[in-house]
């Protein structure tokens, strides 16, 4: 029985799929103990016919179906898996040769762990601006979750380059069939709510042939304001995360009368989008990058608001859609923990990864020091959060605690002569 699934959509792209298949082939994992599980959804070119004709060195299923988006995709290759591991990697993708052996040395005594592999990023055809743009945004992505301490949230979850316990997987039913972007989101969500531990390996790396241009990111933009409707609708607690809620929050005049004509008038919108479109191209002979990527992101928001309004159809549903859910909010789980500095920090992370809280309260000694509150739509704290966190916020006050705590309140310090005083603590009751 093979010990690795490795789940394959694919939608008429058969040159980069073999292409995908052929560094499967050549993995240092035994591809004896690989099988491969192609999903041809809704395929018009000869992509069933190369997969007939492919001579594969690993066991090979190929399944093909209608058009039914890649969450359905996926899951039906889940379904046809036979390993306990899943490995989920998308057509376009070039996997190294290491690719399938890091996913599982990444699992090694992490029953519940989902690992998301480096996608680094292959322009052969993007030039100019967005090009240098395409690979920034791309790039400071995977170094944040490089970081020792970052705390991934469900937003980390690519669904181009990830593995998940099968068992897991279909203890929360796979992806929502009902997504057509940011379906991955979605599942990272769950995920994090049943417990799961997220991990970056960038050691199962695979190189991602990027054809994205201008229009097909503004396009990806709307369709992302669409998918975040539907999150909204079924997660109500992620509603203050999402990206509508930060582009209201910062409306200047110009950005309302944008609104205005998304609702209003869509047609006069999608015109001017249209003509700020090819001044895009004029910016850039004129090698005005600064005014270029200005004009870049409000078009991206245009066009993300445009899936907004065309989700929720009139700008009163939209108001509606962003009251939140208090009842929804108060029956999330939360497990809020005390903890005392003065025992050290080596002390308090130990505490930390044990109870795995979603919220601290931290003192030391007799001196209360603040609280790490609970955050929407991120895995559990773990011990090497602790210090990243205190540092967000608490620092100044943690010090100011101890230095009480120790009886040098009268000793002249930089923190003293800075105004930095104790400030009463504000009592939050966490259901």
């Amino acid at each position: 029985m093979p010990t690795v699934s490795i789940i394959i959509p694919t939608h008429n792209r058969s040159a980069a799929l073999a292409r995908t298949l052929t560094a499967l082939s050549q993995q240092t994992y035994p591809i004896e103990q690989m099988e491969v599980v192609i999903v041809a959804d809704g395929c018009s070119d000869d992509t069933v016919e190369m997969l007939h004709r492919y001579q594969a060195p690993f066991a090979l299923q190929v399944i093909d179906q209608p058009g039914q988006g890649p969450a359905v995709a996926r899951n039906q290759g889940a379904a046809k898996a036979t390993a306990p591991l899943l490995i989920f990697v998308d057509d376009d993708i070039e996997v190294t040769t290491q690719f399938v052996a890091a996913h599982v040395r990444a699992h090694e005594d992490h029953p519940n762990r989902v690992v998301i592999g480096y996608l680094p990023t292959i322009l052969a055809t993007q030039t100019g601006f967005f090009r240098i743009t395409l690979r920034g945004w791309w790039e400071a992505m995977f170094q944040q979750m490089r970081e020792v301490d970052h705390r991934f949230a469900y937003t980390d979850l690519l669904s181009g380059n990830f593995s998940v316990p099968t068992q897991l997987f279909n203890a929360i039913d796979g992806f929502d069939a009902n997504f057509r972007c940011h379906e991955d989101y979605e599942l990272g969500l769950r995920l994090l709510k049943a417990g799961a531990d997220f991990g970056f390996a960038p050691d199962a790396m695979g190189y991602h042939h990027e054809l994205t241009d201008i229009n097909r990111s503004l396009n990806r933009k709307f369709q992302e304001g669409i998918a975040d409707v539907q999150l909204g609708q079924k997660h109500p607690e992620l509603k203050s995360t999402l990206l509508v809620c930060r582009l209201l929050a910062q409306c200047s005049l110009l950005d309302r009368m944008i609104i205005l004509l998304i609702f209003k008038l869509p047609i006069l919108g999608d015109f001017l989008a249209g003509c700020a479109r090819q001044i895009l191209d004029v910016l850039e002979g004129l090698r005005l990058r600064h005014y270029w990527r200005s004009l870049l992101d409000r078009l991206l928001g245009y066009w993300y608001l445009r899936g907004i309004a065309k989700a929720s159809s009139l700008q009163q549903a939209l108001q509606s859609f962003l009251q939140a859910d208090t009842s929804s909010l108060s029956n999330l789980p939360s497990l809020e923990i005390e903890i005392d500095l003065a025992d050290g920090f080596d002390q308090a992370e130990q505490q930390v990864d044990q109870a795995r809280p979603t919220a601290i309260r931290l003192r030391y000694g007799s001196q209360i020091v603040g609280r790490i509150p609970p955050k929407i739509g991120v895995e559990r704290l773990r011990g090497i959060h602790l210090r990243a966190e205190l540092t967000k916020g608490l620092a100044k006050s943690c010090l100011s605690r101890m230095m009480l705590e120790r009886g040098w309140s009268q000793v002249s310090t930089p923190l003293q002569s800075a105004n930095c005083h104790p400030q009463p603590l504000e009592v939050i009751h966490v259901n």
